[in-house]
């Protein structure tokens, strides 16, 4: 379904979220057990228009592609339910992508008649080779979420030459291009069997050499083609504020399903409410202390970077040291929610493990987000790196 609205401020991109919430929420445990958003929710996020709340105006979109405007959007469907955040962070921010990095060409055939959710798997997955007017692709990529719904699908590969082998790119990498195709081009593996994170449908797909025109690819690494500044900030700087939305949205919702559970809960040794008991207010305590110091360390990052493109500068330029800065933040970020979430797990008692609840759908979701590829452990390698003044250059910070 194409999206029927275009979003024109932050403002009406949090309203049209406080509407779809209750959605959201009602389709959640339908979600989980079909392992994929559900199609209503799916639709009623194309009625509100934010399938294209990041994508470039100049494709159509509404623009919002600043740090701390994905940061609010993907944060506060997060809150609502994970699986819709996590498909506003990837099918939402996939076609922003597409719009940044295609040629004209590419974009006129893309969003010819609107925006649409777009599925996107950044590790590549195969190889492909040059051929006349374009690209014969061969691969299996995991992990796309939302192709089951989506559009079009984005898929990384490996360049090899005519001799067979790999193509030598940056850094000593082999050289990657992105690969845009239509979602029924491929063939979808049913694999999403996993521990959280299940109504995402971040099923496998496969692509059998599959003929890609030229205008539907560009180099992974390459820069951004259009002068809408939130768009030009390095690639992996532009996605970074999707993770740790999704883990402040998870937190703050456990804390206030812990924050409504407390009372209800009475039972042994003194058969007192357990919001009583100082203990438990205390960790109660510290966990709203600390997703709030995550949440607004957060917003003033995202609004210093966000400043120089309001001043002027070229985003493409964004040095090595904020690079640096938004990776790690990003990783800590999300580790202290990891943490605030399985402690509040564990104060809920026996009352947190039932399915369909919530704080164990959290507890099981914020721990898959942690083991994300992006969140690596490496990243604290980096930043120390750089602290001591020692190579840290990387195509992936």
């Amino acid at each position: 379904m194409v999206s029927t609205a275009v979003i024109t401020s932050l403002e009406d991109a949090l309203s049209a979220i406080a509407e779809l919430g209750p959605i959201a929420r009602e389709h959640a445990q339908k979600s989980e057990d079909t392992r994929h958003l559900s199609v209503e929710v799916v639709d009623a996020i194309a009625a509100a228009g934010l399938w294209g709340v990041f994508t470039p105006r100049c494709v159509g979109g509404s623009g919002h592609g600043a740090l701390e405007s994905q940061f609010e959007i993907i944060r506060a469907m997060a809150y609502e339910d994970s699986s819709a955040g996590w498909a506003i962070f990837i099918c939402a921010g996939t076609p922003a992508l597409l719009g940044a990095h295609l040629p004209a060409a590419g974009c006129d055939e893309i969003f010819a008649d609107g925006i649409h959710p777009a599925a996107g798997v950044f590790n590549p997955g195969g190889g492909a080779q040059r051929v006349d007017g374009g690209w014969r692709v061969n691969g299996t990529w995991p992990f796309a979420s939302g192709v089951g719904y989506a559009a079009w699908v984005m898929a990384n590969a490996i360049v090899i030459g005519d001799d067979g082998r790999p193509e030598p790119g940056i850094a000593g990498l082999p050289q990657f291009h992105s690969f845009v195709v239509p979602a029924d081009a491929v063939t979808i593996v049913d694999d999403w069997h996993v521990a959280g994170l299940r109504g995402t449908g971040s099923m496998s797909f496969t692509m059998q050499d599959l003929f890609v025109p030229e205008h539907r690819t560009f180099p992974f690494f390459g820069p951004a083609l259009i002068d809408e500044m939130p768009y030009r900030i390095p690639l992996f700087s532009y996605v970074s504020p999707g993770f740790v939305a999704m883990a402040v949205g998870l937190a703050q919702r456990a804390v206030d399903e812990i924050v409504q559970l407390l009372p209800t809960k009475i039972g042994p040794p003194n058969f007192q409410p357990a919001s009583t008991e100082a203990t438990k207010q205390v960790r109660l305590g510290r966990a709203i202390a600390t997703v709030g110091a995550v949440a607004d360390a957060t917003r003033a990052l995202y609004r210093r970077i966000d400043a120089h493109a309001a001043e002027g500068a070229d985003l493409a330029d964004l040095s090595h040291a904020e690079r640096v800065e938004l990776r790690v933040r990003a990783t800590a970020a999300v580790e202290n929610c990891v943490e605030v979430v399985n402690d509040l797990f564990r104060l809920g008692g026996a009352s947190s493990i039932y399915q369909p609840g919530v704080l164990q759908r959290v507890w099981r979701d914020i721990n898959v987000l942690g083991q994300h590829l992006f969140l690596r452990d490496s990243n604290f390698e980096v930043a120390a790196k750089f602290a001591m003044d020692m190579d840290s250059a990387s195509p992936f910070i």
